[in-house]
């Protein structure tokens, strides 16, 4: 679910680059950026408790 939120508002931040509208932009990079970096917490989270078991 997290990439497509990211894949989303990754599109959208460059939808308003090319309007030129900054603002705009800005705001929806910061979000995508914010659910990739969940998208990346998750994966590790989950690679972690994998090995952890595989112990």
């Amino acid at each position: 679910m997290c990439l497509i939120i990211t894949l989303l508002f990754s599109a959208l931040a460059y939808t308003f680059y090319q309007d030129e509208n900054m603002q705009g932009f800005y705001i929806n990079t910061s979000i995508a950026f914010f659910f990739a970096i969940l998208l990346i917490r998750n994966i590790l989270k989950t690679l972690k408790d994998k090995n952890i078991k595989s112990k």
